[in-house]
């Protein structure tokens, strides 16, 4: 059913992301390490041991009959979790030193194309009748987006000088990714199988599909990006002023999320991307 497999990577050898496509089912998972460093696994980084063991546990359980994609993911990272706990030292940990993990999956079944997206991943659809249609969770990307219009307004408005606008911005820019997995913030998956239910959902008829192609956006560089890693050691042991807070908040309520300018800093913050493309062919009926 899938098939004419392609594989593209401008991510370096060392990305924790995977791409695989069986039969009637393909996916991309593509983690990060935890803002917080850590490193109490066996694999080169936490992050790079997350997606191992999610990528097995969907080799082994995505073929499953009468459960849907989000059941599955979040019944394998109930069981990853708890596997997680067993490492030294891991249950003194608290959320933000735990690895993540974004991804976009799909599969066929009752001759429906199933799709699921959760994070910085991607999926493009290609139909027959030659439009396409991009799935993709620009949450995490909304947020720092709306930073760029705080920043306008702060600089034409005149509020405060700009060396301090652009502190504040660096600010923000950490307190958007300490928001990961709570109510107005972003979701990604990781030590809460709760966060999965927060995923993108849906599905076409598959007559209708030509082609899919599914896109790891270079999460950890984005997440976990150099500006975040310089600004994370001073924005804690900062105390922020409150008219700050005030001000961030009032200007967040009034403004809505610009997909495009979203696309614009994916783009910019995260170059590294891997693809994985595949045709749909669609199964002959047997009379």
């Amino acid at each position: 059913m899938f098939q004419n497999v392609t594989y593209g990577s401008t991510s370096a050898t060392s990305a924790m992301d995977v791409c695989r496509v069986q039969e009637d089912s393909a996916w991309v998972i593509d983690g990060s390490d935890p803002l917080f460093p850590t490193h109490i696994c066996d694999t080169p980084s936490d992050g790079e041991w997350l997606v191992r063991e999610l990528n097995l546990y969907l080799k082994k359980n995505l073929s499953r009959p009468f459960r849907s994609i989000c059941d599955i993911l979040y019944e394998g990272l109930a069981e990853i979790h708890k596997e997680y706990l067993k490492l030294p030292h891991a249950e003194e940990l608290c959320d933000l030193e735990m690895p993540n993990a974004c991804c976009a999956v799909v599969r066929v079944r009752h001759e429906r194309l199933f799709y699921y997206v959760l994070g910085n991943c991607e999926i493009v659809v290609s139909f027959h009748d030659g439009t396409s249609k991009s799935i993709c969770d620009l949450r995490l990307q909304e947020l720092d987006a709306r930073l760029l219009q705080i920043s306008q307004d702060l600089r034409q408005k005149q509020r405060m000088p700009l060396f301090r606008a652009r502190n504040f911005m660096d600010h923000l820019l950490v307190e958007n990714r300490v928001r990961r997995n709570i109510e107005g913030g972003y979701f990604v998956l990781g030590e809460d199988p709760e966060a999965v239910k927060q995923g993108l959902i849906g599905s076409f008829p598959i007559q209708d599909v030509q082609s899919v192609s599914l896109i790891c956006n270079g999460f950890s560089q984005y997440f976990n990006c150099a500006k975040v890693k310089r600004n994370l050691d001073q924005y804690l042991v900062e105390q922020r002023a409150p008219e700050f807070v005030e001000l961030y908040e009032s200007l967040l309520a009034k403004k809505k999320g610009n997909r495009e300018l979203a696309r614009y800093m994916v783009e910019k913050l995260a170059g590294p991307s891997t693809v994985v493309s595949f045709d749909v062919s669609t199964p002959k009926k047997i009379s």
